[in-house]
């Protein structure tokens, strides 16, 4: 079942969403460390740094790996 998942835009700030399927999370990476949520939806994969997720997205995630 796909959601919208909302984050920040990294470079303009706006708030952007997804309605891909909830993958999982990468490995930290890159040199904040960051991990990155995996979303994968009909048009390719779509990943968002932790830092940049919403709260309300980052709550639901968490719900998700709960149970």
């Amino acid at each position: 079942m796909s959601m919208k998942y909302t984050y920040k835009d990294f470079a303009t700030g706006k708030q952007r969403w997804t309605r891909g399927e909830f993958r999982g999370w990468s490995e930290t990476t890159g040199p904040l460390g960051a991990r990155y949520a995996i979303f994968q939806n009909p048009r390719g994969t779509v990943c968002v740094p932790a830092y940049c997720l919403t709260s309300e997205t980052m709550t639901r995630l968490r719900e998700i790996e709960i149970g």
